[in-house]
């Protein structure tokens, strides 16, 4: 048994308590919705994914193993997750921590977490080591897309320095693509950012296409209430009396708003091209 050099993310559901609490006294989601939820986060499934399909996200990707060395392990509230030091690891895991974020946001639920880069021994069951103790330390210190100054704590997944620049150094693009489709950076600070996903996008032109302005505002419009649902379900597992927690919230409130925006803008935009 020896410790080894990987990519290693920890990523902690933010309300666990408030959710469990509320299903033990028969309110809110019942115990086995959040079982299910907390399976988005990783299970065994995923490590066998790996070994029986090998890499998913750049398949072309430079890769040691086959199976990316790609480890996960969920408990209670919480997963950690590794893999090999390659271009094809670190966007495995970046993808894997990124799925299991838009997921649970889907649901209303927040995370934060810690993406780095150390020693960490990790078999199916069990895992120790100085890189997973740094994540895990890191998690609650996260500052990515901070409101105030000295704020701390904020629900994203934020990314070390260290694997922000192995990507970059990366000579692969694929790797360097996706990577930028993941995360946001802001102010020097990188972190996992699933609300990309939430908007709409069109072709207005070229060789054979057929623009139906109808057609792409209805698309929007679903966007756009698949945003405000969102927007409603979060606060709904939030507690207002306590200000930390709501301090959280604010911060996907104010994304989602953005992402509201966003449709309010593209309505616009097909507009012109009617």
């Amino acid at each position: 048994m020896k410790s080894e050099e990987k990519f290693i993310a920890f990523i902690d559901v933010l309300g666990f308590k408030s959710l469990v609490k509320a299903a033990e006294s028969g309110e809110g989601m019942p115990l086995s919705e959040i079982m299910e939820l907390l399976e988005k986060l990783g299970s065994t499934k995923d490590n066998e994914k790996f070994k029986q399909y090998g890499p998913t996200i750049c398949p072309n990707s430079p890769y040691l193993s086959r199976d990316l060395n790609f480890k996960v392990t969920q408990i209670s509230d919480c997963a950690i997750v590794s893999s090999e030091i390659s271009p094809s690891g670190v966007i495995n895991l970046t993808s894997h921590c990124w799925g299991a974020v838009i997921q649970l946001l889907m649901k209303g639920i927040m995370c934060r977490g810690y993406i780095t880069r150390g020693e960490i021994y990790h078999s199916d069951t069990q895992f120790i080591g100085s890189g997973y103790q740094e994540a895990f330390d890191q998690e609650s210190n996260v500052s990515a897309f901070k409101r105030e100054a000295d704020e701390e704590g904020t629900p994203f997944v934020e990314i070390d320095p260290s694997i922000c620049n192995y990507v970059r150094d990366s000579n692969d693009s694929c790797v360097k693509e996706m990577f930028s489709r993941f995360v946001k950076e802001q102010e020097g600070t990188t972190a996992l950012f699933p609300f990309k996903r939430l908007s709409h996008s069109f072709i207005v032109a070229g060789s054979g296409c057929t623009f139906d302005p109808q057609k792409e505002k209805e698309s929007n419009q679903n966007i756009r209430q698949l945003v405000i649902n969102l927007k409603n379900s979060v606060m709904s597992y939030v507690d207002e009396s306590n200000k930390k927690a709501m301090s959280k919230a604010r911060h996907y409130i104010s994304a989602l708003d953005s992402q509201l925006e966003m449709c309010d803008r593209t309505d616009e935009v097909i507009d012109e091209w009617s």
